[in-house]
C-alpha cells in the first residue's frame, strides 16, 4: 500500500476534555455516549513522515474545511484548553513555521606578530 502525506479525516472530542482525536472520515464517533462533542471535518497534513492511509496516529497539521483554520496534531491528538478551543486554532499555517538561516563560514584568526 502506498504511503501518503495527507488525507481527509475528522477531529472529534468531548467539549470538557481538552483533546480532539483524529479519526478516519468514514469512522463513527459515538457522541451520544459522550455528551456534547466537537466534530471537525477536514484534511490532515503530515509534517515530516508519510503515513498509512488508514492510520490515525499522525503528527502534523489539521485544516478544518469550514473555517479553513489549522490546529497542531501530535500522535493523532490535538490538545486545547477546555472552554478556550478557539485559541488553539490559527489562521495561517505559516504562523507555525520558524526558519533559521545560518549563512557563510566564520573563521577567527589570531593576530600574528611578524618579525622582520
Amino acid at each position: 500500500m502506498k504511503y501518503t502525506y495527507q488525507k481527509t479525516a475528522k477531529l472529534v472530542g468531548n467539549i470538557e476534555q481538552g483533546m480532539l482525536w483524529l479519526l478516519n472520515r468514514e469512522d463513527d464517533w459515538i457522541h451520544d455516549q459522550y455528551g456534547e462533542s466537537y466534530i471537525y471535518y477536514g484534511c490532515i497534513h503530515a509534517s515530516k513522515e508519510p503515513f498509512h492511509p488508514l492510520s490515525t496516529s499522525i503528527t502534523g497539521y489539521f485544516q478544518d474545511h469550514d473555517s479553513k483554520k489549522w490546529i497542531k496534531v501530535k500522535g493523532g491528538v490535538a490538545e486545547f484548553t477546555p472552554g478556550e478551543i478557539e485559541k488553539s486554532w490559527f489562521g495561517q499555517i505559516e504562523e507555525q513555521f520558524h526558519v533559521n538561516f545560518k549563512t557563510g563560514i566564520y573563521k577567527y584568526y589570531k593576530k600574528a606578530n611578524i618579525l622582520i
